[in-house]
């Protein structure tokens, strides 16, 4: 991540196409997700994973061994790999993670992967700078090529990861659903939740976007190291909420409340709009930690909400949810970078947060109502069956 955009603004020298390669991965990402729901349910995971690992570390190697001016297609072809076979990956695992773990075990095991993620998350920030100041991009890439190869290899130890899909009711037993035939029966709360996740992506994009010109404001003497504070601070925090989760994911085996997932969502855009105040250093990190924390708690309780799908429905559900996320992400780039032309980071992150915050308000406020409704009911029921 890191690599990347410096290596696409050295070799092209152009700001445009270094966003027009962050746009084509995100394009690739949302055109992938929805295709990739229909291929795990035909085709084993593990090869579907194995693949898109492999393809990801030909081409960095590919971009290694081409001539310099070769080198700009190159990037293109791999931004589309990197953003197609992430969709891949992510459909693939999160839709058939209950495949492999216990149903009471499947919190715990999210938690493991947001946890494990973070802590790669910091050791690659950590040592991506490092690594090309000393050794250069090729380096880099090359170490990126051989995780990825790791990655198949580990994969290869799975197996076939194919569970039989049952047929949706109403539809002959052999024939493939369509999206919205497999979507019709899912839980109206699981669809909000994909909006407001949808919300919040266009949200963090905002701050993804806004950072590196925030920091140049902030600290125009280090303006890389404040923007690698932050990214580590938001790390750790998701770090430790990952690791919380495992443990009393051994206690509680359902999936959080959709309200604990809302107000999670609501805690961290309020918490990055803070971040972007001009506060102290040290209560900066607090916040970006806090803000990390809640990030991480409401991925762990969606990803687990959307897993409790009926197993012929979840793999669509989680193309969907992806491509929706991804188009929520790289729309939310889009304005963010032209915004930055006009207003300061602050404005730009508070509107976008801002909105992010409304629709998970919202959601909450609609399931307290809900929640209050089932309980008149519940109670009104009690009433007519007493003697």
């Amino acid at each position: 991540m890191v690599a990347l955009g410096l290596f696409t603004l050295d070799v092209t020298g152009s700001t445009v196409q270094t966003g027009l390669f962050m746009a084509v991965r995100l394009a690739a990402g949302v055109l992938m997700a929805p295709i990739a729901g229909v291929l795990v349910g035909r085709y084993a995971r593990t090869g579907l994973m194995v693949t898109a690992d492999l393809l990801s570390a030909a081409v960095l190697v590919l971009l290694v061994v081409v001539p310099v001016e070769a080198k700009p297609a190159v990037l293109y072809a791999l931004a589309v790999v990197l953003g197609a076979g992430q969709a891949q990956w992510g459909v693939a695992l999160r839709s058939g993670l209950p495949e492999l773990v216990e149903p009471e075990r499947l919190t715990r095991a999210n938690a493991q992967l947001v946890a494990v993620r973070s802590t790669a998350m910091l050791l690659g920030f950590g040592t991506s700078g490092v690594l090309v100041t000393l050794l250069g991009y090729h380096a880099a890439f090359l170490v990126d090529a051989a995780s990825y190869v790791l990655s198949a290899l580990l994969l290869t130890r799975v197996g076939s990861w194919r569970p039989p899909i049952a047929p949706v009711p109403g539809r002959p037993a052999g024939r493939r659903p369509r999206l919205a035939q497999a979507l019709s029966g899912i839980a109206p709360v699981v669809l909000a939740m994909i909006a407001v996740r949808t919300a919040d992506a266009f949200g963090s994009a905002s701050h993804n976007v806004g950072l590196p010109v925030y920091a140049s404001l902030t600290r125009p003497d280090a303006p890389a190291s404040f923007a690698a504070l932050f990214t580590t601070a938001w790390a750790v925090g998701s770090l430790v909420v990952g690791r919380w989760f495992a443990r009393s994911g051994q206690r509680n085996a359902g999936p959080a409340s959709p309200a604990a997932f809302g107000a999670a969502t609501c805690a961290m855009s309020a918490l990055f709009v803070l971040a972007f105040t001009g506060l102290p250093l040290w209560l900066l990190v607090v916040v970006v930690v806090a803000a990390g924390m809640a990030d991480g708690y409401a991925e762990i309780s969606y990803t687990t909400r959307l897993q409790h799908v009926e197993p012929s429905r979840r793999a669509q559900l989680f193309g969907l949810a992806g491509a929706s996320q991804n188009a929520g992400f790289g729309l939310g780039m889009i304005v963010g970078a032209f915004a930055l032309d006009q207003f300061s980071p602050f404005v730009v992150v508070a509107a976008a947060h801002g909105l992010a915050l409304v629709s998970a308000v919202v959601f909450v406020i609609t399931q307290a109502r809900s929640r209050q409704r089932r309980r008149h009911r519940h109670a009104a029921q009690k009433v007519e069956v007493a003697p």
